[in-house]
């Protein structure tokens, strides 16, 4: 497990006013609480340094140590990160404090590895389970969960029961998750015709009809002149 190193600040004004500020002055609020702690710390971080950290670890997964100005450093990890929704930029931070000799529950990226041997048959490789959430020390949290789908067939799956961790980690899923599926390839259906076809399909025949009609009193009205 990688381990960052990130300057923090105590946070003495709270409220929304006081983010804002923060925000503005390229600073992201946060709060610090988990085990070991007797109460929670308002503390703020600079935003370049935590977007600099999480470009290296896309799951978020890393252990940070962080450096308070005026405290005891401590190690943590990000628990939430919350983002504005449109310009994406980091608006709030929950870190957890981190005791090395205590597990911890994180979620992992699951990466899917190999070519199915379905696929050759027109099969289709459906990933059910993006994420799945382990229990381990801090220092065993696996980078990602490698599935490998080389083997399957069409109709074939791979579930939680299925997967073999490293020693030490534990998955806190059901066994019956599915992670990834094998389907066979849709059938193709005859497409309906257009409106507009279909309904000159119908009126054709009442068309010829009206025109037989129209035929037929022209030549009555020649034979009432004769």
């Amino acid at each position: 497990m990688e381990q960052v190193g990130i300057s923090a600040w105590p946070r003495t004004e709270l409220g929304k006013g006081s983010s804002g500020r923060l925000r503005r002055g390229g600073f992201v609020p946060a709060v610090l609480y988990g085990p070991g702690m007797d109460e929670n710390m308002c503390l703020k971080l600079r935003a370049k340094d935590v977007e600099k950290a999480l470009s290296t670890h896309s799951s978020g997964n890393m252990l940070v140590n962080l450096s308070i100005e005026g405290g005891q450093g401590r190690t943590v990890m990000f628990k939430v990160l919350t983002r504005d929704p449109v310009k994406d930029t980091i608006e709030h931070i929950d870190l957890m404090n981190v005791l090395m000799d205590r597990k911890v529950i994180a979620e992992v990226p699951v990466h899917i590895v190999g070519r199915a041997e379905g696929l050759a048959h027109g099969g289709i490789v459906q990933q059910e389970a993006r994420k799945l959430r382990v229990e381990c020390l801090p220092t065993d949290i696996p980078e990602s969960i490698d599935v490998d789908v080389t083997s399957l067939g069409i109709g074939h799956s791979i579930h939680v029961k299925d997967l073999t961790l490293p020693s030490g980690v534990m998955i806190k899923e059901d066994d019956k998750v599915t992670i990834v599926i094998v389907t066979a390839p849709t059938a193709e259906v005859e497409a309906p015709k257009p409106v507009e076809e279909a309904a000159a399909t119908e009126v054709a025949p009442e068309a010829g009809a009206e025109g037989k009609e129209e035929k037929g009193e022209e030549k009555k009205k020649g034979e009432e002149k004769k």
